[in-house]
């Protein structure tokens, strides 16, 4: 599931719930990777109504709320811009199964 062009992201997107973790008690889907930008991490999270957010947080940040994209072109342009970040993250989940 590595983002190696932007049609990738489509089946990112359509196979989250495989990629990322359960959260039970806010009831979504969430997936961790680098925020190399501002040294620290992402999480994107998928809520049940296909809503995507993201948060930051890091050693000298921390993102008060989620950001709520509005637009799912958003959500790909955001992967976009992280993909190398990402694909860091999902290469270890692809090598284990």
């Amino acid at each position: 599931m590595l983002i190696k062009k932007k049609t990738d992201i489509v089946f990112v997107l359509e196979n989250f719930t495989s990629l990322a973790e359960w959260d039970a008690i806010g009831e979504k889907y969430y997936f961790v990777f680098a925020d190399r930008k501002r040294g620290g991490q992402w999480t994107l999270m998928r809520y049940s109504d296909n809503r995507y957010s993201i948060h930051g947080r890091g050693n000298h940040y921390f993102d008060e709320n989620e950001w709520f994209f509005e637009e799912l072109d958003q959500v790909y342009s955001f992967l976009w811009e992280n993909r190398s970040a990402f694909n860091a993250a999902v290469k270890p989940l692809t090598i284990a199964n």
